[in-house]
């Protein structure tokens, strides 16, 4: 058996031999999906395609302009087809032409589609190499219940496997067939520089340190609430950002540099990094008059912020139900009559002898309802809650602490003061009661 298969082996080389030097049939043309670096072919090269070998795993092709040929792996060039179709496929390689990426991690999966739940056809090892060939829609994976930054590429492996990974822990380089060099298009770190913390730090969404208070309190802000407002580190995009509510600033970067225990700088940009703890970090930024200004930020786990939005709307929402349905309408002998209607509409007759003391002169009679205020932990013994009346015809908006009764509902004008924080770029909102405060009763 043995002798057999030397015989057969040695009548294919020397078959294959004779057929290279004298065959000039073209079967079809290809693409070819890897830099052959010894005949500086680049990947996206459409090349003539003269045999194919099931046995030995390989297509002859012809080198462009030239009457040589040689042997590629299989894996490494497209099915033969028409010269037509073959550009075609081609151009549509051609976003990603030289381009290459390495794996950031060990196990990453490469799946059968472009989605985080579809078939695993391939795990990468950390620093592998695949090729990028192409970008498709899909449903970003989520981490914490915020969805990853990045996007599906349709990559192939050295061995031939082919398949969608999500670019967020995807290193792209550029690596022509001449010269293999590395041009970082993402957020690169050095290796030396790579360690267990800065890894989880960049791959954490950071939000406002104020964030956190807000949540503890149970007293969300819409106002300076919401995921526009975070630290983003750029981990896969190589553009890192801050965005406050009165401030934003964008660099690209090239990588991370450890400048001492927890302390980080974010090469080619004027941001540093210092990691107080896995949930909490502070940014440092030099602005153009170079003034030093410093920014504390925050993880927040398990949820995201739209969730945290959602159940403050919902309570807000049944807040203002628990008093319109007991209503909706209110009287006051000596203060007119409140309904609460549908929608958070507010119809108010006769307040006459609240101008301009409470109620603004010009204050029609319709507006609308918000609860964007909190009662100080010290009064909330004495009150519900605290309800801001917009009336048509003034911008300015009109405050009262309330307490449902068993008959009707009770009423003190607030003070709301504001003071901006240059921190975080937000208005802190104060309210109280003033010293002579009235109480208005309105009758069910």
């Amino acid at each position: 058996m043995k002798n057999s298969h030397k015989v057969f082996t040695s009548f294919f080389i020397a078959f294959l031999s004779i057929f290279l030097t004298s065959c000039s049939g073209i079967i079809g043309y290809g693409v070819l999906l890897w830099n052959d670096n010894e005949h500086k072919l680049s990947d996206g090269t459409v090349v003539p395609v003269y045999l194919k070998s099931n046995i030995s795993k390989v297509y002859v092709i012809g080198l462009p302009d030239t009457k040589e040929k040689i042997e590629v792996p299989l894996w490494q060039l497209s099915s033969p087809e028409k010269k037509s179709k073959a550009i075609k496929r081609a151009e549509k390689y051609a976003e990603y032409k030289n381009m290459y990426a390495k794996s950031a991690i060990d196990g990453l999966p490469i799946r059968a589609d472009k989605v985080n739940t579809s078939k695993q056809v391939y795990r990468l090892r950390k620093n592998e190499t695949v090729k990028t060939m192409y970008k498709g829609k899909g449903v970003a994976p989520q981490k914490g219940g915020v969805p990853l930054e990045g996007e599906w590429l349709h990559v192939l492996t050295s061995n031939g496997t082919e398949g969608w990974c999500f670019s967020y822990n995807l290193r792209l380089f550029e690596m022509k067939a001449e010269v293999v060099a590395e041009k970082s298009s993402v957020a690169s770190i050095e290796e030396e520089e790579v360690d267990t913390l800065i890894e989880e730090v960049l791959n954490t969404a950071w939000y406002p340190e104020y964030y956190s208070s807000m949540i503890s309190k149970k007293q969300i802000d819409l106002d300076f609430f919401n995921s526009t407002y975070r630290f983003n580190t750029g981990y896969a995009t190589g553009k890192i950002s801050l965005v406050l509510p009165d401030f934003e600033i964008e660099f690209p970067y090239s990588g991370v540099t450890k400048t001492d225990e927890k302390e980080y700088d974010f090469n080619n940009t004027p941001l540093q990094l210092v990691v107080r703890s896995k949930k909490s970090i502070v940014i440092k930024y030099t602005d153009e008059k170079g003034m030093p200004k410093s920014y504390n930020f925050t993880s927040l786990g398990e949820k995201n912020p739209e969730q945290y939005i959602s159940e403050e709307i919902v309570r807000r929402q049944n807040e203002y139900k628990a008093i319109s349905s007991s209503g909706p309408d209110f009287k006051s002998g000596n203060y007119g009559k409140i309904s609460f209607n549908d929608g958070n509409q507010l119809v108010w007759s006769g307040f006459n002898k609240l101008v301009p003391s409470v109620i603004p002169a010009g204050a029609k009679g319709n507006g609308e309802v918000e609860l964007k205020y909190f009662v100080p932990a010290e009064l909330k013994s004495s009150w519900d809650g605290i309800l801001t009346f917009r009336f048509d015809g003034t911008e300015k908006e009109v405050n009262f602490f309330y307490k449902k009764e068993d008959n009707g509902i009770r009423f003190t004008p607030g003070n709301v003061s504001k003071r901006y924080d240059a921190k975080t770029g937000r208005n802190i909102s104060s309210v109280s009661l003033p010293s002579n405060s009235m109480v208005l009763f309105f009758q069910k």
